[in-house]
């Protein structure tokens, strides 16, 4: 990931990667199938996949916060002001061409090839909270829409939601940083305290702002090298990194015992749960950018990168990856359909999507991501 005339994250292209493997392991195992959904085995590897699935979409809200708030710090102190405009525009060159070309195969495509192939279709999901950014509320009050491929866009709606706001905050906090910090988590912790038992707040964009938070502060800190903790953090030991990531393994492999337990109240285990992950995952952004003695860089894997590269892409079009292979096992019909679900519907729908992803991305979205170059500060 290239930050213009700032610093190249080399490794953050392979970050991106893992934060969408977790999100699309997350959604790979959803089954309709009454056998499927019974089997010990099934059910066993699903609980984690599903904690790996809400810990990738954390990691994704904790990733964009780095990248986009150093933006604006970095463009800030290299031109002496920041343009909020250019930085929306930017925005939509990067995320609005290939969004509504996903609206369209949703809400135009779908329907279509259904009709094509004579097979019922039944989905009364309204475009329009998908194309003003507000599909996050519609699944808040509404339920997930019969098309899983509608469904996760939530994730963008809540991003451009928070991104519309967020330059005019950092100018409003601009000498008090920590102060903003300090106000998107407790934010959070209210929110989720006042709603955790009235409404779905997983799809909320208030519940997010321990991740944007977390993920905002770490590019604050990213700006202090001279500071005692940059200096602290970006010289640990690798066997230090090393137990970092041990315990961060150790809380998902723990996770109900550690976040799921009776000693807090519900809605304060999630938000000890949310904040410890993210931050968890905000210091590996930081540890893969400055610190000296990594275990792995990831920018050293080169196919990790190049999918990451792609991640985008990957991220949009893996429903439809899935739906494809989920059909195609259907055809083949296993008289056991256990183990083709566990295992060969994701690795079909992931070979699928990457073809695709790399067609979007190097012939329709990267010579959009060009003309991003006219909207920078100089």
């Amino acid at each position: 990931m290239q930050i213009r005339t700032g610093k190249y994250f080399s490794n953050l292209d392979g970050l991106r990667f893992i934060s969408f493997l977790f999100i699309f392991w997350g959604h790979s195992l959803d089954s309709e199938n009454a056998l499927v959904k019974n089997s010990e085995l099934y059910l066993w590897i699903k609980n984690y996949v599903y904690i790996l699935g809400k810990t990738g979409f954390s990691f994704a809200f904790v990733l964009s916060s780095y990248i986009n708030t150093f933006v604006i710090l970095e463009e800030k102190e290299r031109t002496g002001t920041f343009h909020p405009l250019k930085f929306y525009i930017r925005r939509a060159l990067r995320i609005w061409p290939l969004y509504f070309i996903m609206i369209a195969l949703c809400f135009i495509g779908f329907p279509l090839l259904k009709s094509i192939l004579g097979e019922p279709y039944h989905d009364s999901t309204p475009w329009w909270p998908f194309v003003t950014f507000t599909g996050n509320f519609y699944l808040i009050n509404h339920g997930f829409p019969y098309l899983p491929a509608i469904s996760v866009l939530w994730s963008i709606s809540v991003e451009e939601q928070f991104y519309l706001v967020w330059p005019w905050l950092l100018w409003l906090f601009d000498k008090k940083k920590l102060g903003l910090v300090l106000l998107l988590i407790t934010g959070f912790f209210l929110f989720t305290w006042q709603f955790y038992s009235k409404l779905n707040i997983f799809f909320h964009t208030l519940f997010m702002l321990g991740d944007i938070g977390i993920g905002a502060f770490f590019a604050f800190l990213s700006f202090q090298p001279n500071s005692v903790v940059f200096q602290k953090l970006s010289s640990l030991s690798k066997n230090s990194i090393l137990i970092l990531y041990i315990f961060f393994i150790t809380s998902i492999l723990f996770y109900h015992p550690i976040f799921e337990n009776n000693l807090l109240p519900p809605w304060l285990n999630l938000c000890f749960e949310r904040l410890t992950l993210a931050s968890f995952l905000g210091f590996f952004i930081f540890e893969q950018n400055f610190c000296s003695y990594s275990i792995v860089k990831w920018g050293n894997f080169k196919r990790i990168s190049q999918l990451g590269l792609i991640s985008y892409g990957l991220f949009c079009f893996h429903e439809i990856g899935l739906l494809i292979s989920k059909r195609i096992i259907e055809l083949c019909g296993f008289h056991n359909p256990i183990l083709p679900e566990l295992f060969l519907k994701p690795v079909l729908g992931f070979i699928l999507i990457v073809p695709i992803s790399a067609i979007s991305f190097y012939y329709f979205e990267r010579p959009l991501l060009e003309l991003k170059q006219k909207f920078y500060g100089k």
